[in-house]
């Protein structure tokens, strides 16, 4: 079976601010440095990728309210719902693909951190507050052979920023309609004389939300029913015929940010550093709207209905969303990042992140006011832990070296509720499942100088990845798993070369392999949300991929560039959901094989000190060439 999916993303913008051009046309595109293409500093023309930078200017320019929005004319980036500040409710955890490739599929970092969680691999895009960032470096490709799993479309890393002058920044924000709501947040920043340095801030957002959650009925077999008008014929993914009824309401949501960190500074290079922060977020809801209404024009939300000679089935728990819902994680990090003895670069680090995350449900039978329902809670935590060294060999080559460890666990459970509105009525436990995943690397990168004009990049990472877990149901048909521990391994291999074509012009080349371990969610946990079942499958293999890519950029005056990509991924062992039963039962599988292709244009050019012109279009094809 072959499907076909063809995209096209176009993206224009403007960008204003006192921004001050440099004095030379070319050497400050030059000079820019990146790190996560290398996981060391490296000039920007030098990175063997095609990497977007979003600096503190830029998203100062831009006035954003979360991550998403200061990324949303990054090349071949595409994002959505939760990812963008103006979005309805929702957990932040929705929207964003690049050059095609799925979040979950895309590494997020934050200072080094997986942001990933430990349930399903989602990104909550409210972290961090946006105050806290001092650039977003992107970087799309195969990456797994420095950062291991997730890395299959690329990685963005969010740098935070650190403490270098005496700083005092108080924000109020306001906005309206779709946008409505507030910001304010309050930070303080202060390099000591003494070495130490102090950040400590806090922050609030809240929002109105909007409508984006709609009511679609397929109709069944069946006779009678209240004749009504108001339903909007339209079809569901797979094609069937079904009717827009009605919406969920909008669902307005607070969320507040603390962090605190210390640093102790040794001289420029080198410091230690450790801090805590925490995020807190509540969603709501609002009354539901339903279009349908009855010949007396009343609105009709109950019963089987008949629309234009079609049965639908229709009950109050079909306008509902999940809410109440909460979200809160709390990061603790400690490391040193400096020099060791002559020459060599050493980074260590240590973090931990602990998640909250819970939601009630309403039964089949529940109104919107209240009823019987459920409760799914589902804490699940974290911790990263690298140890990297890097230093020259000889006078034209470069090493990175390093071993990294990353945890996952995810303990949820599901309660009976008399009231679903209410958290606190729990009357029994349904079920649950808990899933601990370990992943232990070994990774190294040779930067060799080949020509004056002609870089190479030779690396490789060797994944050990493990995972046990255990699911439970107390209700029928009840029973237990123990699922024991197995293991898997993987070796991402990359090369990529970088040509300097002239002053002002660069040539890239890159091939590697990637992998993704599946999720705790993915392998243990069955779970049904609006009458759909999704079951796990203990023994999923990670999703592989192969990329390769072609491109260059040619930079001119006042910091302009212009760059083109031609990129293809293969990927294999995709993790899927097949439909068992349709809108009833659908199971998690290995799929077979998929192809994305496309290409990616982007230039970019100052046109005052004031305004910046950009402006980039990204051609995706997409081909799922084997299906089991």
């Amino acid at each position: 079976m072959r499907t076909y999916g063809y995209g096209a993303l176009l993206a224009l913008g403007l960008t204003c601010g006192h921004a001050v051009a440099a004095e030379d046309d070319y050497p400050r595109a030059l000079d820019e440095v990146v790190v996560t293409a290398t996981r060391v500093t490296t000039s920007l023309a030098d990175a063997p990728a095609a990497v977007s930078v979003v600096d503190r200017n830029e998203i100062e320019a831009k006035n954003v309210s979360r991550l998403g929005d200061a990324l949303d004319q990054v090349p071949g980036l595409y994002l959505r719902d939760g990812a963008l500040g103006s979005s309805q409710g929702t957990s932040g955890t929705s929207g964003m693909s690049l050059r095609g490739i799925d979040q979950n599929k895309t590494l997020i970092l934050l200072d080094g951190q997986t942001l990933q969680d430990g349930r399903s691999g989602k990104v909550n895009w409210r972290i961090p507050f946006v105050e806290e960032i001092e650039r977003v470096e992107v970087v799309p490709g195969a990456f797994s052979s420095l950062y291991g799993s997730n890395a299959i479309g690329g990685v963005v890393s969010v740098i935070t920023k650190q403490p270098v002058k005496h700083e005092l920044t108080v924000k109020v924000k306001k906005g309206w309609q779709d946008a409505g709501g507030e910001d304010a947040s309050v930070y303080w920043r202060e390099r000591l004389s003494n070495g130490f340095g102090v950040v400590v801030g806090y922050g609030q957002q809240n929002r109105d939300s909007y409508v984006n959650d709609f009511v679609v009925r397929t109709p069944t077999i069946g006779a009678g029913g209240t004749p009504v008008t108001g339903a909007q014929p339209i079809t569901t993914r797979d094609g069937s015929a079904a009717y827009l009824v009605g919406d969920k309401g909008a669902a307005p949501w607070d969320s507040t940010s603390a962090t605190a960190k210390l640093f102790y500074f040794l001289n420029e290079r080198d410091k230690f550093y450790t801090g805590i922060a925490h995020q807190d977020i509540d969603q709501g809801y609002t009354h539901f709207n339903t279009y349908l209404r009855d010949a007396g024009g009343a609105p009709v939300s109950v019963g089987p209905v008949d629309i234009d000679g079609q049965f639908v089935s229709l009950s109050e728990s079909n306008f509902v969303n999940n809410s109440p819902l909460h979200e809160a994680a709390t990061r603790y990090f400690v490391g040193y990042d400096g020099t060791l003895g002559e020459g060599h670069l050493l980074k260590v680090d240590l973090a931990k992140i602990d998640r909250a995350y819970s939601f009630t449900q309403a039964g089949a039978t529940a109104t919107w006011d209240g009823g019987a329902g459920s409760l799914t809670d589902t804490p699940n935590s974290g911790i990263d832990g690298t140890v990297q060294l890097s230093f020259p060999l000889g006078t034209d080559q470069f090493m990175v070296t390093g071993i990294s460890l990353h945890r996952d666990y995810a303990n949820q459970t599901s309660y009976a509720l008399s009231d679903w509105r209410n958290p606190d009525t729990r009357t029994a436990v349904n079920g649950g499942y808990n899933g601990h995943s370990m992943t232990s690397a070994l990774f190294v990168q040779d930067e060799i100088q080949l020509a004056d004009a002609l870089k190479v990049y030779l690396g490789g990472r060797l994944d050990r990845w493990e995972t046990r877990g255990d699911n439970f149901k107390n209700t029928a048909p009840a029973g237990a798993t123990v699922f024991p521990a197995r293991t898997v391994s993987a070796f991402s291999p990359k090369l990529s070369a970088v040509y300097q074509a002239g002053n002002a012009s660069t040539l890239r080349f890159s091939y590697g392999r990637s992998f993704r371990a599946p999720t705790n969610e993915d392998m243990y946990t069955t779970s049904t949300i609006n009458g759909l079942t999704t079951q796990g499958d203990p023994n999923l293999q990670p999703e592989r991929g192969t990329t390769w890519e072609l491109g260059g950029e040619m930079r001119f005056a006042e910091n302009g560039k212009a760059t083109a990509t031609y990129f293809e991924n293969e990927l294999s062992s995709l993790i899927y959901l097949k439909q068992i039963t349709p809108l009833v039962l659908s199971q998690r599988i290995n799929a077979g094989k998929a192809r994305v292709r496309g290409i990616e244009l982007a230039v970019t050019g100052r046109a005052a000190d004031w305004l910046v012109l950009d402006a980039n279009y990204s051609y995706i094809d997409s081909e799922m060439l084997e299906n089991t």
